[in-house]
């Protein structure tokens, strides 16, 4: 039997073989993008995890509930956890001013139902920004394991991230939504956004409202309590999906791109 050095020994052998395969595959342009970007997920995952405390299978439960249990309502109180200073102060310019460089590549958000006016807003997608996705993957799985303990959520392994750039521009909002519904985004189970913008702030308002949540089977409603989050410079928070929330109106008097409230926002689905 291996002991305790040998086993990390051999591990750390293995892993960085794992990474310098990731490496040369995100320079296939043949291979699909997404399946890239899983295929390093999915190596940082099992790096971080090895990392943390040794691995208890009790602590990774299917999310299956008992039938007495789905039938059984639960409220979500509107707690999150938020990191500042989450980039080094060169890696947080250099990434807002990649996005900045993006303008002409976003396009308007749309919502899971259609609906008009719902939603003002503008996304850039992942293959825009490449070259900061294994860092950012990498720091927000890191900060994972102590974000659900301090927010009392059960521990799951990650199935898939999602990751995208949205820019509220002036007048831009995002009415009350939950982020998981019966469709692509049903595993959806902590939200993270990430605050970036120019210095002077350019723009007020933007706060996020999240609301005390009740689940009764398919049905989420919001209470009366909420909590509202002012978007911090070089800041994230973690929430709980299933949390309704929603994005204040923005206002910004220059009504320029540059000037606007972006964020690294996405799901870590279970």
């Amino acid at each position: 039997m291996l002991s305790n050095s040998e086993y990390n020994t051999q591990f750390n052998e293995i892993f960085n073989q794992a990474l310098e395969f990731v490496q040369s595959t995100l320079n296939q342009p043949e291979i699909n993008y997404q399946d890239r970007l899983n295929a390093a997920l999915k190596i940082l995952e099992i790096g971080i995890l090895s990392q943390q405390e040794p691995f208890n299978s009790t602590e990774f439960t299917s999310p299956s509930l008992s039938k007495s249990q789905e039938t059984e309502a639960i409220i979500l109180n509107p707690d999150y956890v938020q990191i500042d200073n989450f980039l080094s102060e060169e890696d947080y310019q250099k990434f807002l001013n990649l996005t900045i460089a993006n303008q002409n590549n976003f396009f308007p958000s749309e919502v899971m139902n259609d609906a008009s006016k719902y939603r003002q807003s503008y996304i850039l997608l992942p293959e825009h920004f490449a070259e900061f996705h294994e860092l950012l993957s990498q720091k927000i799985l890191t900060a994972r394991p102590t974000v659900m303990q301090q927010l009392k959520m059960q521990m799951f392994l990650v199935a898939h991230l999602e990751m995208q750039i949205t820019a509220h521009l002036h007048g831009g909002y995002y009415k009350i939504h939950q982020d998981v519904d019966a469709g692509k985004a049903s595993n959806r189970r902590l939200t993270y956004v990430y605050y970036f913008y120019q210095e002077p702030k350019p723009f007020y308002g933007g706060d996020l409202r999240l609301y005390q949540t009740k689940i009764h089977g398919n049905q989420a409603l919001i209470q009366e309590s909420f909590t509202q989050i002012e978007p911090r410079n070089n800041s994230i928070i973690f929430f709980d999906s299933r949390c309704k929330h929603e994005v204040l109106p923005v206002y910004c008097p220059s009504q320029q791109f540059t000037d606007g409230r972006f964020t690294l926002n996405g799901w870590i689905h279970h």
